[in-house]
């Protein structure tokens, strides 16, 4: 199956062009998060860029649908009454059981297949991506979805190359996501390819999101799986390390902000992070590096500094120890 070949075009071009269609599809148990994270990202777009993009809500049913959280959602079209131009579609993900009716009652799954030959691009969040591989979107194509269903993707649809773990995967026309929140930044992906990065990071400071994460990044960071089993005392920490990695972090500076001894702290952060202030607080470092590796043009100078390496040396060692690569070269493959 295939979908319409994107055309390629230039800023100038871009903000020439028609609005672009983005339809969201949702269902009965979708999840929430799933449908209004997208839609505030598209919107916010629209009032940076106007004429930029037609937001259009659509259900098997239309009228209203009940998310799994129990918030009814209005004034959703029905699949069969969307515009004939369609640019992009994306699929909520959801409950096991909404989805499965979605696929097998309702028919998007269906819908799916006749629409995609005449779409640009097909995305999903979450387990919406179990809707796209029914259609056979997926099939001899990278995929991901939430981390917990990836095994049940790859044992339904052996065609389809999961990528466990990742924030979303974009293989040609067709985009997927992990799960719930990641759909945010899949959408900041769809508009940073549609009318540039700026606007991108414009919304993501609005939505106040501490980063942006690139799609190859890990849906569960090492930073929130060591949250997890700290205490409240350090998982305040923690988060504050990997968004301050240009302070002082030493040990001591590190146990005087959790107001406990030197020894004290050390033995704790290690009981409960799994790893050596020290060895933490490098890997924050490191990650702040690689995204600004990835995300600008900054000379290795001016990123080493910004990431809390006292030299050019010490960041290319700590790099290289993580990454199994120079900057340089992470640089160039990214």
């Amino acid at each position: 199956m295939t979908l319409r070949n994107p055309t390629p075009a230039g800023n100038d071009e871009k903000s020439a062009l028609p609005a672009i269609d983005v339809v969201l599809v949702a269902f009965d148990g979708a999840e929430a998060i799933d449908v209004a994270g997208p839609a505030s990202v598209f919107t916010k777009a629209e009032q940076l860029r106007p004429g930029t993009y037609r937001l259009h809500t659509a259900s098997p049913m239309g009228g209203t649908v009940l998310t799994n959280a129990g918030l009814s959602l209005a004034g959703f079209c029905r699949l069969d009454a969307l515009p004939s131009r369609i640019d992009t579609v994306i699929v909520a993900g959801g409950e096991e059981e909404g989805v499965r009716a979605a696929i097998v009652e309702h028919g998007v799954s269906v819908w799916l297949s006749k629409v995609a030959p005449g779409v640009r691009r097909v995305a999903s969040v979450c387990s919406g991506a179990f809707a796209l591989a029914a259609s056979g979107l997926l099939d001899g194509r990278r995929a991901t979805t939430h981390w917990r269903a990836c095994d049940q993707l790859q044992a339904m649809r052996p065609r389809v190359q999961v990528e466990r773990g990742l924030v979303y995967v974009r293989d040609g026309p067709v985009w997927t996501s992990a799960g719930v929140t990641t759909g945010i930044e899949l959408a900041l992906a769809l508009v940073e390819d549609d009318i540039g990065r700026d606007v991108a990071m414009d919304i993501a400071r609005t939505l106040a999101l501490p980063l942006l994460r690139a799609g190859d990044q890990a849906q569960l960071s090492d930073t929130l799986q060591a949250q997890s089993v700290a205490r409240h005392r350090l998982r305040d920490l923690m988060a504050w390390i990997g968004l301050h990695p240009g302070e002082s972090l030493s040990v001591g500076a590190l146990a005087e902000r959790a107001h406990m001894s030197e020894r004290q702290f050390a033995r704790a952060f290690a009981a409960e992070a799994g790893t050596t202030p020290a060895r933490f607080v490098e890997q924050a470092r490191v990650a702040t590096a690689a995204r600004l590796l990835r995300e600008t043009q900054w000379t290795q100078e001016k990123i080493a500094s910004h990431s809390g390496f006292r030299s050019l040396d010490a960041f290319a060692r700590a790099f290289r120890r993580e990454h199994g690569v120079t900057p340089r070269i992470y640089r160039e493959r990214a």
